[in-house]
């Protein structure tokens, strides 16, 4: 338990003393009711809106790491071993990836913003270096570039410079990853390897495979026109 003053004074709102005055004038509901008791004492799980805004005792942090393959949430090489060096509460996972996905990942401990983004992520341009069992022709290229898909929208698809031909770059709107593995397996072909790049504006240059990084400030710009979920 947490006296209410220090739990909103710890969101960065105010001072402890501020926070006082926002209680005694009833401008604060803990699990939908107003209380305007000072001293009064919450869980740190509780729902907490000043001005019917919701608050935290913390201040938000950002994280994208570069996943290796294999990594997931069950097994010895759990996924939030990797960033466990940052130190920071009740960090979530934007996205559940399966164990072959490898690339970019995103956590925060922003709620708001754990919970729409599942659903606003198909409005983010997704880059992948893919690695396919069976090379492509240039004709089966073409066809990928023409072809109107459900659930997944092409923007650019071409072959990696300097690569075998099983190798491609895809840059596309997709809500979820099996629609891209579903793509190449309705052109009898199979993804081996599906490495993500870059999502929106947020790349792995200079982040090596295994290694975490913090969000600048116009990568959360970016990733908090996101939050509304839909209706």
């Amino acid at each position: 338990m947490i006296r209410l003053n220090k739990f909103i004074s710890n969101s960065g709102l105010c001072t402890r003393r501020e926070a006082d005055d926002y209680i005694i004038d009833g401008r604060v509901h803990v699990d939908n009711q107003i209380v305007t008791t000072l001293g009064y004492k919450v869980s740190i799980d509780s729902e907490i809106r000043v001005d019917n805004k919701i608050i935290v005792p913390y201040s938000f942090q950002y994280i994208v790491l570069n996943k290796p393959v294999d990594f997931n949430f069950n097994s010895k090489k759990n996924i939030f071993d990797l960033i466990k060096s940052s130190e920071i509460d009740n960090l979530g996972l934007l996205e559940m990836v399966k164990d072959d996905f490898k690339g970019l990942v995103l956590f925060s401990n922003d709620n708001g913003l754990n919970k729409s983004f599942p659903f606003n992520i198909e409005r983010i341009k997704q880059l992948f270096h893919i690695t396919l069992k069976k090379p492509l022709t240039t004709q089966k290229l073409k066809y990928f570039q023409e072809k109107s898909i459900e659930n997944l929208k092409i923007i650019s698809i071409n072959f990696v410079n300097d690569a075998k031909k099983n190798e491609i770059g895809l840059e596309l709107l997709t809500s979820s990853h099996s629609y891209i593995k579903n793509l190449f397996k309705d052109a009898d072909n199979e993804i081996i390897s599906l490495d993500r790049v870059m999502i929106g504006s947020i790349t792995k240059k200079n982040l090596k495979r295994g290694k975490w990084r913090f969000l600048n400030k116009k990568e959360i710009i970016d990733l908090k026109s996101l939050r509304t979920c839909p209706n």
